[in-house]
């Protein structure tokens, strides 16, 4: 058992891997959409709207001071029927015996922001909520648990975990969890020191980041993924190794060779190909629309971010339902 502050310093600890994993979320939000497909067994197709929700709580703990914790997700997803539903998502490197509690207290949290009373009733909404661990074994749980009592009745509140170590390559890039990449060394952290001293398994592992390089640049010339996610996935899979394996020079260098190489590519060629042709996109978009300005996209971000349908938002701006899927189609929105 832990004291009130070990508990408390250990929550307030923020990692690399977590900094790492929220600013996927904050620059490529479209990568979360599969891995939220994979958790929880829905079947979203990638055009929803990823909307980032206010990630700062604050909890009284028990001397009654108030304390501020960071979550390291609180998104909402809206489909193109304007159906909208709250995600919480924590990556968590190794299990601490705080989660449960934790995700307890961000999840009543962040049901409270979005209350409501209907007739003199409290309505709150808990997210769905997951955790993604990057280390694990056999003893690892497959979801948290918490039972609320009340009264007589027991709510039993389940909570799934992601294993990053169970997924191998080829599912990794067959169900598209390309968001688990940049942890994707995490399988090898054990062998580490073995690797390290063997020109074998050193050129095994290289081999392996090349295949990953390999099929990042499959995925973005087939138009699947934006060159500037796969710039991100390689930029920070360096980050993860370099603070990883920092004690094991060898191993840090033939990763960081692979896919740094790659992150200039990305950086000097193809995003820069890719801002150009999004500028002509955008420019054809906007002649098609016949004079839809950006006062317009914004009114329709807006109006579908409140959950009016697509015929709806079409009806009261005077536009046709291809028209305002188009928008909302090349839209990803951040608040």
């Amino acid at each position: 058992m832990m004291n009130v502050s070990e508990r408390q310093k250990m929550e307030t600890i923020n990692t690399p891997y977590d900094d790492t994993f929220r600013t996927l979320l904050q620059d490529c939000p479209e990568l979360v959409v599969p891995l939220i497909n994979e958790l929880f067994g829905t079947n979203y197709t990638g055009r929803e709207v990823v909307v980032s929700n206010e990630n700062e709580i604050f909890l009284r703990n028990p001397e009654g001071k108030k304390e501020k914790r960071v979550t390291d997700s609180n998104l909402t997803l809206i489909s193109l029927k304007g159906i909208s539903k709250r995600y919480h998502l924590e990556c968590q490197s190794t299990a601490d015996g705080t989660m449960e509690i934790r995700m307890w207290e961000y999840d009543a949290q962040i049901a409270l922001m979005n209350k409501e009373y209907r007739d003199g009733v409290l309505y709150v909404k808990f997210p769905d909520s997951a955790v993604i661990y990057l280390r694990s074994n056999s003893n690892t749980p497959d979801e948290l648990k918490i039972c609320i009592c009340v009264g007589k009745k027991e709510i039993f509140y389940e909570i799934p975990i992601l294993k990053v170590k169970n997924y191998t390559l080829k599912e990794i890039f067959e169900k598209e969890l390309w968001m688990l990449i940049p942890f994707y060394i995490f399988r090898y952290e054990k062998e580490f020191r073995i690797i390290n001293g063997d020109e074998k398994r050193l050129r095994s592992l290289r081999m392996e980041y090349e295949n990953v390089a390999a099929r990042l640049d499959q995925e973005c010339q087939s138009g699947r993924m934006k060159p500037i996610t796969g710039g991100a996935l390689c930029e920070l899979a360096n980050t993860v190794v370099e603070k990883l394996a920092s004690k094991y020079d060898n191993v840090e260098k033939e990763v960081t060779e692979v896919m740094g190489g790659k992150v200039l590519n990305y950086r000097s060629k193809e995003i820069f190909r890719e801002a150009m042709e999004k500028g002509l996109e955008e420019g054809r978009l906007e002649g098609r629309l016949e004079g839809s300005n950006q006062k317009t996209v914004e009114l329709v971000t807006k109006k579908y971010q409140k959950g009016d349908s697509v015929s709806k938002i079409a009806e009261d701006l005077l536009m046709s339902v291809e028209e305002v899927e188009e928008i909302l189609g090349k839209m990803t929105v951040s608040q």
